[in-house]
């Protein structure tokens, strides 16, 4: 449990316009600032932030919230390593209760700063022998071959590693950072036969890897054709060297491209899952931001809850190959198991993603997607295009769904696959389909389903459940948002009038709300308002109403007050004066003649005040 005064410090030091415009491109609006929703697709901008009162809403599609509720939402993370993310941006230590668990966590940090820090200078390095280094343009030609523009590769921070065996090590020689720091970065390597280190990656295009926070945790290093002079006679290199795994970086827990796309993918609900680097690089290039793409592996477990945090759903856009094709169906169990509905663009037979775009256009690729069949479908229509026709293989192709079938959970869903297994293999007896698919079952002990984690991030990620909508009204609500906009008025003698002409209860619960909250911190904290009134109808209210201030100048929200406070006492007293003549027509059906008249004065007082005004 994190305590609420180490939550407040990581509220206040972390800037939240800052923040959320290190996903979204903001513009200044007032005294908030305005941008396109990153939770939901958008033309017009609805999206605002209000950087002094901490607080982002959009008119859109309600989202709302604080720094934690940003990053919960956006990322799909459990509060706790939210706010620990937030903690170490903010420079804030989070106690664990323990001296010895803290002092732990505090050398691990450091650690992991430490080399986070030569990661990112040895990216500053590549990017910049890219354009000084005499053979940095073989890197350029080499992604400006698959027609990747300088504008893209500066935004993946594309690099080139010279053509040495100590430039970096010099480099960091020169800055005084531990070799051994650099080593454990995965930059360089220790020397067999003496002392010292070499350069990791020599004479390659550099992709720089990034983690979901956007820190730098590692690099894939493509060959290039060789350096003049270099010689001919060198063996060939191998295609692409990556990282070794280590205190920042493990393979099968991360996505290339995702950092770049996370927006994107939020956004749009969906993501474009390929194989490789350029494959993601090129299809950014050509507007398929949402593109990520596993390092150097198969989809793993770990990559698919990464994806789950992000997407709705997936588009699988794997190599039109046999390894492509083998990637498809190994991706398939793991999507499944993370509840990530998929479907699958099969591309021709030789083709990636990048040779098809250059080839026939992002407009084919668009079509493509959209007319994509459901994973399972593929699946089986794949298994039915392979089958020789021999009974045998064609009971062993049906035998080889069984594991698929077992994933599809929706009983209806799976009845009409097995119907399109029996019509697409040709066989009538539904029955004898069921009972191949059970050997197949038999043969291939499915993966077990993982249990769903205590904290799982998706549930967490789920906006809080809001009370219904309902009318407020307007002058109400405008003399309640001048205060708002300027807290000062609190304490102010208009304080005591406005107290009294809120009619709506909801309305005088947030006016009596955000007052203890100025007599306590002298301002507003939207995150504890909305808190502590989030249960009333008029909270959709207070959401959009903190999000925008009208009123910048004190003197403008007191020509509010001057204006409307007098009338809405006036229009108190006409509900009052009702009110009494109500009462007094009663009292005299019940025959109360003094009572009645009493009442009778009363409203003549009342409509009096009323006309003086």
């Amino acid at each position: 449990m994190i305590p609420d005064d180490v939550l407040a410090s990581i509220r206040e030091r972390t800037d939240i316009g800052v923040l959320i415009g290190e996903y979204v491109k903001l513009k200044k609006s007032g005294a908030s600032f305005k941008g396109l929703c990153p939770f939901h697709n958008e033309k017009t901008p609805s999206f605002y932030v209000h950087p002094q009162r901490g607080f982002f809403h959009c008119f859109g599609c309600q989202a709302s919230g604080d720094v934690f509720g940003f990053l919960t939402r956006l990322e799909g993370l459990p509060f706790p390593e939210a706010a620990r993310r937030l903690a170490e941006r903010a420079g804030v230590e989070i106690p664990e209760g323990d001296p010895r668990k803290d002092a732990e966590r505090r050398r691990e940090r450091e650690t992991t700063e430490r080399i986070a820090q030569l990661l990112d200078e040895a990216t500053g390095y590549y990017m910049k022998m890219m354009g000084e280094h005499p053979h940095g343009n073989l890197a350029r030609e080499c992604y400006e071959g698959r027609g990747v523009d300088a504008e893209t590769a500066e935004r993946f921070r594309l690099g080139y590693a010279p053509d040495a065996w100590d430039r970096l090590v010099d480099l960091f020689r020169q800055k005084q950072r531990s070799p051994r720091d650099a080593e454990a970065a995965g930059l360089v390597v220790p020397r067999r036969t003496r002392d010292g280190y070499y350069d990791r990656f020599r004479h390659r295009l550099m992709f720089p890897v990034s983690d979901s926070q956007g820190r730098i945790v590692a690099f894939s290093g493509r060959a290039l054709p060789p350096a003049p002079g270099s010689g001919d006679e060198q063996e060939a290199p191998a295609k692409y060297i990556n990282s070794p795994e280590g205190p920042l970086y493990t393979k099968g827990k991360l996505l290339y491209g995702l950092w770049e796309g996370r927006v994107s993918i939020r956004r749009q609900g969906w993501a474009l899952l390929c194989e490789g680097n350029f494959d993601v690089v090129c299809l950014h290039q050509h507007g398929f931001d949402n593109a990520v793409a596993p390092l150097g592996t198969a989809l793993t477990d770990d990559q698919s809850k990464l994806l789950r945090r992000f997407a709705e759903r997936v588009v699988v856009l794997f190599d039109g190959d046999g390894a492509g094709r083998k990637a498809t169906r190994a991706a398939f169990p793991h999507l499944a198991d993370v509840g990530l509905p998929a479907k699958v663009v099969a591309l021709p037979q030789g083709q990636d993603p990048d040779s098809f775009l250059r080839e026939y256009g992002a407009d084919a690729l668009r079509d493509r997607i959209e007319s994509a069949p459901g994973i399972v479908e593929h699946l089986i229509d794949e298994a039915a295009s392979n089958s020789t026709g021999d009974a045998a293989a064609t009971a062993d192709a049906i035998s080889s769904l069984g594991p698929v079938l077992k994933r599809v959970s929706n009983p209806v869903e799976r009845r009409l696959y097995i119907d399109r297994i029996a019509q697409k293999f040709g066989v009538r007896d539904i029955d004898a389909v069921r009972q191949q698919l059970r050997r197949g079952l038999t043969q291939q002990r499915p993966r077990r389903r993982p249990e769903p984690e205590a904290d799982a991030p998706i549930e967490d990620a789920r906006p809080r459940q809001r009370a219904p909508r309902r009318p407020i009204d307007p002058l109400q609500g405008e003399v309640l948002g001048a205060m708002l906009d300027q807290p000062e008025l609190f304490h102010t003698p208009e304080a005591e009038k406005i107290s009294h002409v809120l009619t709506d209860p909801d309305l005088r619960a947030i006016f009596q709300a955000t007052s203890r909250q100025v007599g306590r911190r002298g301002g507003v904290d939207a995150s504890a308002l909305l808190d502590e009134i989030r249960d009333m109808g008029a909270s959709w209210w207070l959401e959009e109403r903190l999000a925008v201030q009208l009123h910048e100048e004190v003197d403008s929200a007191r020509r509010v007050l001057a204006d409307v406070v007098p009338r809405l006492e006036k229009k108190a007293r006409e509900v009052e004066a009702r009110q009494l003549m109500e009462q007094a027509v009663a009292a005299r059906r019940a025959g109360d003649d003094a009572l009645a008249d009493r009442l009778t004065r009363e409203r003549m007082a009342l409509l009096r005040g009323v006309l003086r005004k």
